[in-house]
């Protein structure tokens, strides 16, 4: 029997967007499994495990996957259409949904290295995961 997560989902949630909001990234790992995971859950999402370490990722990784979004999925980034989501692999092993800046479109390739950007990860007011390259597009 899969043992049963915490069903107060929120507490883990407001964990996450505060630290973010204090300009770090919250990295969970499993103590049962070691599967390090971004997202805000009260469970480990591999095994169901609930011992979980938080601890500060470093903020780096690489370019997975992504798309050139021409409407806005949220009302903030209205003024921000069209913009790059992107699904990052960071260095610890996880993989995060971010939104990425300060490249082209015409510019992005499979495990362009990335860093999270903690000044630009709010939105009207409102915290948001976002990446940039760790150098020029045009040095490469």
């Amino acid at each position: 029997m899969v043992p049963q997560a915490s069903t107060d989902s929120s507490a883990p949630a407001e964990a996450f967007w505060h630290a973010v909001r204090s300009g770090w990234l919250p990295l969970r790992q499993c103590a049962s499994c070691g599967v390090s995971f971004v997202v805000p859950l009260p469970a480990c999402p591999s095994c169901a495990g609930a011992d979980l370490v938080v601890t500060k990722a470093r903020g780096t990784g690489t370019v997975y996957s992504w798309v050139v979004a021409h409407h806005a999925f949220d009302p903030v980034l209205a003024d921000a259409v069209p913009y790059i989501a992107a699904l990052i692999n960071l260095d610890e092993g996880a993989r995060v949904y971010a939104r990425l800046v300060d490249v082209a479109d015409r510019d992005l390739v499979a495990g362009l290295p990335v860093q999270w950007s903690a000044s630009a990860s709010r939105v009207a007011d409102r915290p948001l995961l976002v990446f940039r390259p760790t150098q020029p597009t045009e040095q490469r």
